[in-house]
């Protein structure tokens, strides 16, 4: 049964007759109620599977990554949504996870540059490029983050190199030799502790050692 929340003229919450009253990013809004279908043709069935590899291969970084950078500029889209808007098309065999984005945004990105290894494979040190170009600053914090595409695992730096570094060692426990690597980086601009800018993130395949 639905509600009207503030009379008449007043937003509503679930289904009223042949409509259905409802919330989405702060908007309230009200659409035809239409009877759910399942329907089991081939192109839906694919359209599933590549939906939950995108799922499946993001969940891991939903709160640290995709809420922690979605571009404030980007007001009707949650990060997470507009990962699996962007990146579905591309969860089929031979996927290239270096296409995959995992943020997107305005602030100017650097593209990752060698990737020296160390301790058997168990730590990377991974350079990039230190041009700020139009809006990008030498304080601009630092994001990496790495999966094992071998085992699905993610790893994340830890917090505190900014841009002007031009390298951030990242612990990988439980590479191994020939795995399989994606190394991805963005970086952010805060005004104290708000979001201002981001970038959008850029990737580069490694082979674990």
């Amino acid at each position: 049964m639905g509600k009207l929340r503030s009379g008449i003229l007043g937003n509503i919450r679930g289904k009223v007759a042949g409509v259905v009253g409802s919330q989405w990013k702060d908007v309230n809004y009200v659409r035809e109620y239409v009877k759910p279908a399942n329907p089991q043709t081939v192109a839906q069935q694919a359209q599933r599977s590549k939906m939950a590899l995108a799922v499946a291969f993001i969940k891991p970084l939903v709160g640290t990554v995709l809420n922690a950078y979605s571009d404030p500029f980007q007001k009707s889209m949650s990060g997470f949504n507009r990962f699996i808007k962007t990146n579905i098309s591309l969860f089929e065999s031979g996927i290239d996870y270096t296409d995959v984005s995992l943020v997107a945004g305005k602030l100017q990105g650097s593209e990752i540059g060698t990737i020296d290894s160390a301790s058997g494979g168990q730590s990377y040190t991974v350079h990039w490029s230190d041009s700020n170009g139009n809006n990008g600053k030498p304080s601009d914090k630092v994001c990496l983050v790495c999966r094992n595409n071998a085992t699905g695992r993610w790893y994340q730096a830890i917090d505190g190199a900014i841009r002007s570094d031009g390298s951030l060692t990242i612990f990988t426990p439980g590479v191994g030799a020939g795995n399989s690597l994606t190394f991805y980086i963005l970086f952010s601009q805060y005004s104290g502790t708000k979001l201002q800018l981001v970038s959008a993130s850029t990737a580069k395949n490694h082979t674990g050692v």
